[in-house]
């Protein structure tokens, strides 16, 4: 190997381990790396746990839905969610969540949203993403993974989700079966999201009943809509 291909080599190993970029490496050294990284983590690359983010010329790992939810069961993850807060004068809905490990290791992450002028079902949905945010980002910060969550990477301006390429045609069952725990996670939250928005309109004392005689196991297993509940009983009490 001539001197101008060991210091072509060394400036790209200084990028992908001081930087995360893997923009200079050819397609199959992309996957090589994303497969031992998946290794090293103890998941299944044919689930996409993780994607390639491109941003300024940069191209980093980001931590996708399925690969979190895999680190959460693989590590025995557990969360609370600490506080809810609106910053009015910000238009901005902010949840912090705590992260712990069977061993009481924990710590504390943020997922914020912007709320200003959102009303109905896109608000209900916006401080769904923000406590869902939180609680990845809490996930990651735990494992001391210092990888983008894919709903920060969404957020990013002018950044480009780019599909790594795994050279497999068909993927194995497991994959199936991770798309379907993220496809009913997203469904689940489209339902949260209308029960929240039912709470809001309910009329009476009985529509509210109806509700929650309807969707009981929903509603005391997440306290926002609980609460949710308990506020608009408290109105129409008033009322």
């Amino acid at each position: 190997m001539t001197q101008q291909n060991q210091d072509q080599q060394a400036s790209i190993a200084n990028q992908l381990i001081l930087q995360g970029d893997l923009s200079k490496l050819s397609a199959n050294d992309k996957v090589r790396y994303y497969n031992g990284y998946c290794e090293r983590m103890g998941l299944d690359p044919f689930t996409k746990p993780f994607d390639i983010l491109r941003l300024n010329g940069r191209e980093v790992l980001y931590c996708t839905r399925s690969g979190t939810q895999q680190l959460n069961k693989l590590h025995k993850v557990s969360h609370l969610i600490t506080s809810r807060d609106t910053n009015a004068d910000a238009g901005v809905y902010i949840v912090t969540s705590k992260a712990s490990l069977p061993d009481g290791r924990c710590t504390e992450s943020i997922g914020a949203v912007n709320i200003a002028g959102l009303k109905g079902e896109a608000y209900a949905n916006a401080i769904m993403k923000a406590e869902t945010k939180a609680k990845r980002r809490a996930t990651l910060d735990l494992l001391g993974l210092g990888v983008l969550d894919e709903s920060e990477a969404e957020s990013i301006p002018n950044a480009v989700s780019g599909a790594l390429q795994t050279m497999v045609e068909a993927l194995p069952q497991m994959e199936v079966e991770a798309v379907e725990v993220i496809e009913t996670e997203a469904e689940e939250e489209k339902t949260i999201g209308r029960l929240m928005i039912a709470i809001k309109k309910a009329e009476t004392i009985a529509d509210l009943k109806s509700i929650y005689d309807s969707n009981k196991h929903k509603i005391e297993t997440n306290k926002f809509v609980k609460d949710e509940l308990k506020k608009r009983k408290s109105e129409l009490v008033k009322a």
